[in-house]
């Protein structure tokens, strides 16, 4: 795989963030889209000690800035699915090949029937495309989403979680 999903990223990620009013050092970029409202206000609580910057999507709140590191909006385009370096889902009924195409990492349940094309990344092998949490609950998802800043970290290990992505 080239290196322009890299250089596209780059490039959109800084203006997203000054877009949406995050500030440059936060890397990653994240996306939460999430249904359960419960969820996401529980979620946000733990994300506010984290340094990296996160965009939630929320279809019934306008823009907003939460915290200096989270953002709410109401819709994201498919334009700026390159932007993000990751998408914590919560549902199974989403066009997951939109954000596969764009480099976009899924984080989603393992039971969710995207799982059969989804398999849990393993860095020592450098083999698998995602990250699949077992249980819907703030505390199953924020440790999956530890596990991957952890990834990121590392942009060797990153570059080919993005390439098996991309190569779905």
């Amino acid at each position: 795989m080239e290196n322009w999903i890299f250089d596209l990223k780059k490039e959109k990620n800084k203006k997203i963030k000054k877009e949406f009013w995050l500030l440059q050092k936060f890397t990653p970029l994240w996306l939460i889209k999430l249904q359960n409202k419960d969820l996401i206000r529980e979620l946000r609580d733990a994300l506010l000690t984290i340094n990296w910057g996160f965009i939630i999507e929320i279809e019934w709140i306008e823009t907003e800035k939460i915290w200096n590191n989270i953002v709410a909006t109401w819709k994201i385009n498919k334009d700026d699915l390159p932007w993000f370096d990751f998408v914590l889902l919560d549902e199974c009924n989403v066009n997951i090949e939109d954000y596969i195409k764009n480099g976009v990492t899924p984080i989603v349940k393992n039971d969710c029937h995207l799982a059969s094309i989804l398999k849990q990344y393993n860095p020592l092998k450098n083999e698998w495309n995602s990250f699949l949490y077992e249980d819907f609950n703030k505390w199953s998802i924020f440790a999956w989403i530890i596990k991957y800043t952890e990834n990121f970290k590392f942009p060797f290990d990153n570059k080919n979680l993005v390439k098996n992505v991309v190569s779905l």
